[in-house]
């Protein structure tokens, strides 16, 4: 069972908790997370969504709510540890901004590992992920137009553009990376 603090329009706690699944009042928020982690050679790390889930199959950033008692930032840490098995530091975790959806507050978060991801650094969460793999900006793209990416990711990395692409390294001929 899935316990959240709920905040109101202006994101500030209005000392309630929430069970997920249960209907949320109008006026009532939770609060959710998402991580961009960046690989040390540029790429971006996807995960793909279990077959089970909402957007079966499709792939996204790692992320998901935040639980009673927890910050936003710790949050992040823990979702990206859960659901991936990499671990970072909060300090490493850099804020990208936030956006209210119509039940929920969602924080924006970017990593760039600084040691390269390697498949056996990767423990997936069973009934949440089933694949992962680092991808290219131009890959991301391309997934985009072919519809393989949950459609809100792509949104979202629109919006804070200018403040990802300085983690991304230029890509080079033949699949080198500066």
């Amino acid at each position: 069972m899935e316990v959240w603090d709920l905040v109101d329009e202006n994101k500030r706690p209005i000392n309630k908790l929430h069970t997920r699944g249960e209907s949320q009042q109008p006026g009532e928020y939770h609060v959710v997370v998402e991580i961009l982690t960046v690989n040390a050679d540029g790429r971006i790390l996807l995960t793909q969504r279990d077959a089970e889930k909402t957007y079966p199959l499709l792939w996204e950033t790692t992320g998901g709510s935040v639980t009673a008692g927890e910050s936003s930032l710790q949050g992040a840490v823990r979702e990206l540890a859960e659901e991936t098995g990499l671990v970072a530091e909060e300090k490493e975790l850099e804020f990208l901004g936030e956006i209210r959806y119509p039940n929920y507050f969602l924080d924006s978060y970017i990593w760039k590992r600084t040691a390269p991801i390697q498949p056996e650094d990767l423990v997936l969460q069973p009934g949440e992920v089933c694949d992962a793999k680092l991808v290219t900006l131009s890959e991301f793209e391309d997934m985009v137009q072919q519809g393989l990416i949950v459609s809100r990711i792509w949104d979202r990395f629109q919006l804070n553009r200018s403040r990802i692409m300085p983690f991304l390294n230029s890509e080079k001929p033949n699949g080198v990376v500066e």
